[in-house]
């Protein structure tokens, strides 16, 4: 495929509309087509202090998109014989011992549908420092002996829950822990001593990808790394912290790259999987298994929906001083890198634009096509209080005064979609909460990907 790229200016001038609603520092974009150079897209600063330009070179946080390449990677040992995507999860990891659920498989892992509920986030630098090793000198992120403790405290959170969020695969709630787990099955079936051994070795080396890496230090150290801002109390602060808020176990959200580095990535995908696995394996990432937005389903380690009637596959990322994303579409062999030095930025809808762009559409953001108001007597079945551990918290209140919806105890604009779904303005894009029944009863609402129990 060849395209005009007579859509830049309207979509730059997207980007710097988004660039000015979120305060963001920098960003950077990459247009790809299989058989020609990538157009590359800078704005903004990975130093704004400074004033220091960013280039295709630059090192930004990955965030989630490392889910990408946890899935790749699995996918690599399954085509080795190494790994079974049907074989239970404790077959690889004895400490999870499956309890109080059937067996997860692999692959439900894989799609965030191994029935976990939500819980609370795990993170680096207290585990670290409870195990001594905060101030051992070494990047953590290639301690085995931080990957194997990770692992066994992940796994006791996971076995504790004694009601298990339905069967295994009938439900997505996206789930960074599920992830964790597939870092420790990379790491003792690919025969390393960590994830990031592994990633370096089998995935980014043959790839060619030198500046991409799990390190926590290096980035923080290269001079042509960006600085991560984030929005604290009203304040933009400015780190090079990248242990904050990152998860114990890498596989989750650890990856940092540059945008050359994610061009040759994404190349991968254009040419499906080749060299590191064969098309066979790559139809199994990229195929739908359980739903996860209202307009998506989720495959293996990638979401799958569509733009302008193509299918279209992708991720977003999000941490300190990160908003990332990638979307590409294997029949155009057409494919969007956006990668942001702040928190909270959309990179996703940044994508969603630039690909309708590739595809020869408008890059304007499409607006959803709303539905009918619920009845009293519906609405009133969603009411409630709905709590995750990670934080998230949704409410729904009806009395003499109207309807209300409040998210982390902020009154929200909501919007209805269908007779399950109500769509929430969220800055200059949109936010879904799909509500689940059984037996008659509303019993957990998705929101954000995570499945929130109804108290």
């Amino acid at each position: 495929m060849s395209v005009s790229y007579d859509f830049i200016p309207a979509f730059s001038s997207y980007v710097r509309k988004v660039m000015d609603h979120y305060e963001a520092a920098g960003m950077a974009v990459a247009l790809i087509e299989k058989d020609r150079p990538a157009k590359e897209l800078f704005f903004g600063y990975r130093d704004v202090q400074q004033r220091l330009p960013i280039d295709r070179d630059t090192i930004f946080g990955l965030a989630s998109v490392s889910k990408s390449f946890t899935a790749l990677a699995v996918l690599q040992l399954a085509q080795q014989g190494k790994v079974d995507l049907d074989a239970p999860v404790s077959r690889y990891i004895p400490q999870f011992e499956n309890l109080h659920r059937q067996p997860v498989l692999v692959r439900h892992l894989m799609s965030h549908a191994g029935s976990f509920w939500p819980v609370k986030r795990k993170v680096v630098q207290p585990l670290a420092e409870e195990m001594g090793l905060w101030d051992s000198g070494e990047d953590l992120a290639y301690s085995e002996a931080l990957s194997i403790e990770a692992n066994r405290r992940v796994c006791a959170d996971l076995d504790a829950q004694a009601e298990p969020l339905g069967k295994p695969g009938q439900y997505l709630s996206y789930s960074n822990d599920s992830f964790g787990l597939l870092s420790d099955i990379i790491r003792t079936q690919g025969g390393e001593k960590t994830y990031a051994d592994y990633m370096v070795r089998h995935v980014l080396k043959p790839l060619g990808m030198n500046r991409s890496f799990c390190d926590f230090l290096r980035p923080a150290q290269d001079q042509n790394a960006a600085i991560l801002y984030e929005k604290r109390d009203g304040e933009m602060i400015a780190t090079r912290d990248y242990h904050d808020s990152a998860f114990v176990m890498n596989g989750g959200g650890a990856m940092k790259s540059t945008l050359a580095d994610m061009e040759t990535y994404l190349g991968l995908y254009l040419s499906g999987g080749a060299p590191l696995i064969g098309e066979k394996w790559m139809a199994k990432m990229l195929s739908p298994y359980v739903s996860y937005r209202y307009d998506e389903d989720y495959g293996f380690g990638l979401s799958i929906g569509q733009v302008g009637g193509q299918k279209v596959c992708g991720h977003g990322g999000s941490l300190t001083g990160v908003s990332s994303a990638i979307s590409f579409c294997p029949e155009k062999e057409a494919a969007v890198v956006v990668l942001c030095n702040t928190t909270g930025v959309p990179a996703t809808a940044v994508a969603k634009c630039a690909m309708q762009g590739l595809l020869g559409l408008d890059p304007a953001p499409v607006e959803p096509v709303f539905g009918e108001s619920w009845s009293d007597g519906r609405f009133a079945a969603v009411c409630g209080e709905y709590i995750s551990p990670e934080g998230s918290a949704l409410s729904l209140q009806m009395d003499e005064t109207g309807r209300k919806l409040l998210s982390s105890g902020k009154e929200k604009e909501f919007f209805y979609l269908d007779e399950r779904t109500l769509l929430i303005r969220s800055g200059l894009t949109w936010s879904d909460v799909t509500f689940f029944e059984e037996k008659g009863r509303v019993f957990a609402a998705r929101y954000g990907g995570r499945m929130l129990k109804k108290g």
